[in-house]
């Protein structure tokens, strides 16, 4: 009985889509997310890919550094996770159809329209700042409070005053974690390791 119920556990599992998007712009989320495709293809043995679904670029710029391509490729693979640069719907049909068991999506910043893009996802993740000159983008409730709250969405904050996030967990919802301190997105340590192993 209990190997029947693993297999079952691991089968409701096969493909899973993870969604994030930033409560303003440079909130770390594309930092986040290759973090997390390569704990989940390398530390985790799950084939991964992320998709841009967002209009920054940073894809075409990450892709041309970190394989020596000057041409703007449609997917760049590195260290075994496929990056989808300018993303569409059709794109992620088609990795919907491939074997990737982990599909990530950068949603770029939070609006209205990404807010219904995310609810499709079946773990969604919020970055926000505590950084002092990203306040304007950050201390707005109704542009992404409600929704998280609402729709059990995970924040999380790369850059800021810790004291500041302390402070936000004791009088507001919903609670924002600390990402671990990662200088490359592409070196997964042991603190992110472990970080990435409770919320994934």
């Amino acid at each position: 009985m209990e190997l029947f119920q693993k297999k079952m556990e691991q089968a409701v599992v096969k493909q899973r889509i993870i969604g994030a998007a930033g409560a303003g712009r440079s909130t770390g989320t594309t930092h986040f997310l290759v973090l997390a495709a390569n704990y989940l293809c390398s530390g985790c043995g799950r084939k991964t890919a992320i998709l841009e679904w967002n209009n920054h670029g940073d894809f075409v710029r990450i892709g041309s550094v970190c394989t020596g391509l000057t041409a703007v490729e449609s997917r760049y693979r590195i260290l075994n996770v496929d990056f989808y640069p300018n993303s569409t719907s059709s794109v992620l049909a088609d990795c919907l159809h491939m074997d990737y068991e982990e599909i990530l999506i950068d949603f770029g910043t939070l609006k209205e329209t990404v807010c219904e893009e995310l609810l499709r996802c079946h773990r969604v993740f919020l970055t926000v700042s505590f950084t002092e000159w990203q306040d304007g983008a950050f201390w707005k409730p109704e542009s992404w409070e409600e929704w998280s709250v609402r729709n059990g969405w995970l924040c999380l904050a790369a850059f800021g005053s810790e004291e500041s996030r302390l402070r936000w967990n004791k009088r507001r919802r919903p609670t924002v974690r600390r990402i671990p301190f990662s200088v490359d997105a592409f070196t997964v340590n042991e603190p992110v390791m472990e970080f990435m192993r409770t919320i994934l």
